[in-house]
């Protein structure tokens, strides 16, 4: 029988089966997994086995953070790498790479299955309600690529009172934007749409590494971008949501900052229809998603010579069913199947199916998560199947306040279509990334703030690695192999607190440490075994602390990162560097009318820094932004 087949086959049996439990179990008390944004199955802090971290809007307008790689470096445990401050920026969660961490967009995968990344700075903050991180591998619910946790971008969600924003924002080095928002609706419709233009020349000094001068100032770093989004939702006995989101940029890509500026260009673009259907039953819910994405990817370099267009599509579908199980336990049986298609080699298609089963429940103050997962993937060359176990557990302590956490679990990711077929160099027969972790914890959560500390270790096997490889005498091509053997431990450890009055002042703060050791651990007698692995921070600590009174917030944010190692013997480093930030913002509430001008600076202290190697970030900026908005709800 075909994996698609089968999961259809279980749903169906499910569902015809709950009228039966519902009326033997009338009585029982309706108990389901916590949920956070409708929709998804995230759980609160308070009550998972894992370290949750959550960030609202407001916790970046006032910073004036203006993509998702600016939101996610400034206040999560999140490594961004980034090639510049208009190139390259994904996110990297407990040593693991960008491609073991990953991304949903309101509950839906959105990297490029080729590459496996998803461009941070392409999508813009003005787009997003909430974020939150899933520390550690949440594969058994997930799947694939969750291997280091699981970022969640929440988008804006549609609301039935009528009202608009406008935002304009002006910065040095040429930046400037414009972004529009408005939603509205009547009786069972609402509906959200935003649009944003944004332009900036990129053209900042910074101190040259080769001899005079002793400055140089960055070329051929203009960037632009326009993005579309729209959300409509309907409620009756269903709820029905679709988004569609479209983005166009167009960037000019200067090279590392140590070489001559180069005539080469990147355009990105990506179309993404997200649709999502919820609809409640006795003791429980039952859900429905699906997606469809198209992305290309155009480079041009005039100077070399050289030119090619990555074009991608994706199509998913997947269905979820949550139940009591009386009450002190519930359960979630979810089924999805994905197809994936490159334009590598002629066309290369991947397919993917899985089943999982999440349960949560409780004996006395001890709660339980347990999970499995079933995932095949079939692809031109071959294909394959995981299981995927995962044991969480939450011991709250002393009148809830205190929670002892941790997990066990197994965790993989499989290979991108890039990887796979990618011409010159892909291998067809690379099998799944594999591994295991452990993690435990504790929470302590008293009135107006929240601290919790947590340590964790992972070991990963069949890690693949771009190796070189001899195809022809004098002729060398880097071939993706699974040969990475890495353990990865540390130690994690925040505080967050609520807003604190004192008088007429709201206080408010927060820390992130992370200690992550990531060692290669291949082959013995290489110089690279044991050695950390390169890029990867082993200390970083982000902190912010915020004053507000009547209509006014002043803060400062700081983030340290530790040393990266260039070399896998670890002969060579970059520095570390400490980089602060400050801002201020005024709001007035009028009758209709809410107006907010904030102004923010970005590296106070005007330190040269680097995030990846000869790809200078910016030197000490200002922006400014007035925004509007019409009919607010507390106006």
């Amino acid at each position: 029988m075909g994996f698609s087949r089968t999961c259809g086959l279980l749903l169906w049996g499910l569902l015809s089966l709950r009228g039966a439990w519902a009326q033997e179990h009338s009585d029982t008390t309706r108990m389901l997994p916590p949920v956070v944004i409708e929709g998804q199955r995230t759980p609160s802090a308070l009550t998972a086995g894992q370290r949750l971290w959550r960030l609202e809007a407001s916790a970046w307008e006032a910073a004036g953070a203006t993509t998702a790689a600016e939101v996610l470096e400034a206040r999560t445990g999140l490594w961004v790498r980034r090639y510049g401050s208009g190139g390259l920026a994904a996110v990297s969660l407990r040593g693991a790479a960008a491609t073991q961490t990953l991304l949903l967009v309101d509950g839906h995968r959105v990297a490029d299955p080729q590459s496996g990344l998803l461009d941070l700075t392409l999508l813009p903050s003005v787009l997003l309600e909430a974020v939150e991180v899933v520390h550690g591998p949440a594969t058994a619910l997930y799947g694939s690529g969750a291997m280091g946790g699981v970022v969640h971008l929440h988008t804006l969600r549609p609301r039935e009172r009528l009202g608009a924003r406008a935002a304009v924002r002006v910065g040095a080095f040429g930046e400037r934007s414009l972004g529009v928002v408005m939603q509205g609706g009547k009786g069972r419709i609402a509906a959200v749409a935003a649009a944003e233009r944004s332009l900036a020349t990129g053209d900042y000094p910074y101190p040259n590494p080769l001899p005079p001068p002793k400055t140089r100032r960055r070329e051929g770093a203009d960037r632009q971008m326009t993005t579309l989004f729209g959300k409509v939702r309907y409620e009756n006995a269903w709820r029905f949501e679709g988004t569609f989101w479209a983005t166009a940029a167009h960037r000019s890509l200067p090279g590392p900052g140590n070489a001559p500026p180069i005539d080469a260009w990147q355009t990105d673009h990506a179309q993404r229809l997200l649709l999502g259907a919820w609809r409640a039953i006795p003791k429980g819910r039952f859900t429905l998603g699906g997606h469809y994405q198209h992305t290309r990817l155009q480079y041009v370099n005039t100077y070399a010579q050289q030119q090619d267009t990555a074009r991608t599509y994706t199509l998913s579908f997947s269905g979820m069913l949550e139940q009591a199980l009386g009450k002190r336990w519930a359960m979630t049986l979810s089924a999805e199947t994905r197809w994936e298609h490159a334009a590598l080699r002629g066309g290369v298609d991947g397919r993917a199916g899985a089943l999982a089963l999440q349960g949560n429940g409780h004996v006395g103050p001890l709660w339980l998560y347990p999970a499995l997962r079933l995932d095949r993937y079939v692809t031109r060359a071959q294909h394959f199947q995981t299981f995927s176990p995962q044991l969480g557990f939450n011991l709250a302590l002393r009148a809830q306040r205190l929670h002892l956490k941790g997990q066990i679990g197994r965790t993989f990711r499989a290979p991108t279509l890039g990887e796979r077929f990618y011409m010159p160099g892909g291998n067809p027969h690379l099998r799944p990334e594999r591994g295991w972790t452990l993690e435990a914890g504790l929470l302590l959560h008293p009135p107006k703030f929240s601290l919790e500390l947590t340590a964790f270790y992972t070991a990963l096997v069949d890690q693949i690695v771009w190796y070189p490889a001899l195809v022809a005498p004098g002729l060398q091509l880097w071939k993706p192999v699974n040969v990475g053997r890495v353990h990865t431990r540390g130690l994690e450890a925040s505080l967050a607190t609520e807003a604190i009055a004192w008088g007429p002042v709201v206080l408010q703060g927060g820390s992130f440490y992370t200690y992550t050791r990531a060692e290669d651990r291949s082959y013995r007698a290489s110089p690279a075994f044991g050695r950390q692995l390169r890029y990867v921070p082993l200390h970083q600590l982000k902190a912010f602390g915020e004053i507000q009174w009547a209509g006014l917030r002043i803060g400062l944010q700081g983030r340290y990162t530790g040393r990266r190692y260039l070399t896998t013997d670890e002969t060579q480093a970059l520095r570390p560097y400490l980089i602060v930030d400050g801002y201020l913002r005024w709001e007035q509430a009028l009758r209709y009318v809410r107006l907010a001008l904030g102004l923010s600076v970005e590296n106070l202290t005007n330190y040269p820094y680097e995030v990846v190697r000869f790809y200078p970030m910016p030197p000490r900026q200002v922006r400014v932004q007035l925004r509007i908005d019409l009919n607010p709800k507390n106006a």
